[in-house]
């Protein structure tokens, strides 16, 4: 049977026809990317910032190019979703971006992205940001266009030169990115509509937006969608509610040395173990005990191969 890349998914996924542009929430772990898509999302996305954060890390390039890789496997065996990768800078020099495109592919991502950042990167929302000149980031896209194996695996650009150089540059920048062969591309830190509108009448491939709450304003999906956005990104949303939501109950239970209050609006232990596989790992074991029962009973001993649908 012929499986489907999953970038080809995510590229028919960005040309349907929707009312509004499609949402992709940012996952870090299994069961946030399970939690996504039993929500209902069509693509996940993937930050630097947030596996940082889940080690115990500020997003200023120490994550290295393994470790995002090991997190691209487990979230996509997780989800069947197409995913989205922060790939940062690319990690280093031309073999660096090379490897990272293989790897990323290779691990089941969709898409991954690559800023023109120098290596180190900061943070999109950091000061201090600095912009490497547009013919060495247009060296980087050419390195991950000729490096992937599928040509439907995405190489999207991202520009962090709003805050830098301003819309007009930002835009050239872009540009100069599809021209290179870039199959989308992302202006970071963009927030008012008239910016978006000469954003997205500029460009001739999909140019994606991202949504940070409490960083600005939110605009709804489907006015990103009369602007001209198929898809806008939720990067840290998750990370933000779950860090929240943590702090309450850890704060409730040093203070009042219980949690009944906390109770109602957590899950079950049953529930998350629905939402995990357990019924499925649990019919595993069974086909399993299946299989040496009667073998055992047959005085044969023989080995089978159990298929587990």
């Amino acid at each position: 049977m012929t499986t489907v890349h999953p970038g080809t998914r995510l590229k028919e996924l960005l040309r349907q026809d929707t009312p509004d542009a499609l949402i992709a929430p940012g996952c870090y772990d299994g069961i946030s990317a399970r939690l996504l898509e039993q929500a209902g999302f069509s693509i996940a996305y993937m930050s630097g910032l947030c596996v940082a954060a889940t080690l115990g890390e500020p997003d200023v390039g120490v994550i290295s190019v393994d470790a995002m890789v090991d997190r691209v496997r487990i979230i996509t065996r997780a989800s069947s979703l197409p995913l989205i990768a922060d790939a940062d800078s690319g990690y280093g020099g031309a073999v660096n971006v090379a490897h990272a495109t293989r790897a990323f592919e290779e691990a089941g991502a969709a898409a991954l992205h690559l800023e023109d950042q120098p290596f180190p990167k900061k943070c999109a929302a950091m000061s201090g940001k600095k912009l490497v000149p547009i013919p060495e980031m247009v060296a980087r896209i050419k390195t991950a266009l000729a490096a992937r194996r599928h040509h439907d695996f995405m190489i999207i650009a991202r520009t962090d030169a709003l805050a830098v150089e301003g819309l007009d540059a930002s835009i050239a920048r872009l540009q100069a990115y599809e021209a290179a062969g870039a199959d989308a591309t992302m202006l970071m830190s963009v927030s008012a509509e008239e910016d978006m509108q000469r954003v997205t009448a500029s460009m001739k491939m999909p140019t994606i937006v991202l949504m940070v709450e409490g960083l600005r304003p939110t605009v709804p999906a489907r006015r990103l969608k009369q602007i001209g956005y198929p898809l806008v990104i939720y990067p840290v949303s998750l990370l933000q509610a779950q860090a929240h939501t943590h702090e309450q109950y850890l704060r409730q239970l040093r203070e009042t040395g219980g949690t009944p209050a906390a109770a109602a609006s957590m899950w079950s232990l049953p529930r998350l173990a629905a939402l995990l596989g357990l019924a499925q790992a649990n019919a595993t074991d069974d086909a399993f005990s299946r299989h040496v029962e009667q073998a055992l009973a047959d005085g044969t001993g023989e080995h089978r191969a159990i298929l587990v649908s």
